[in-house]
């Protein structure tokens, strides 16, 4: 069971990856991108980030913006373990 810091954590990460996505200027990527959900492992440090897109051919962009969006979403978001 997810504790409430996790599921908190999960919806700021959601929220921003949102926004990030948004501001990419790679013509690939769909603007109708959604990301759907955010899992974080129990200890905080994976997360995965599930998208979904109208039309399946921008998996590639994603992948090929991602260290893009994990420049960005690191220097939005600080978690510090306690």
């Amino acid at each position: 069971m997810a504790s409430y810091k996790t599921n908190r954590t999960e919806e700021d990460i959601l929220r921003e990856m949102t926004a990030i996505l948004r501001e990419l200027k790679d013509p690939r990527i769909d603007p109708m991108l959604t990301v759907v959900r955010a899992e974080l492992s129990r200890d905080l440090s994976d997360c995965k980030i599930f998208v979904s897109s109208l039309s399946g051919q921008e998996t590639a962009a994603i992948v090929s913006a991602i260290s893009a969006v994990t420049r960005g979403q690191g220097k939005v978001i600080k978690i510090e373990k306690v």
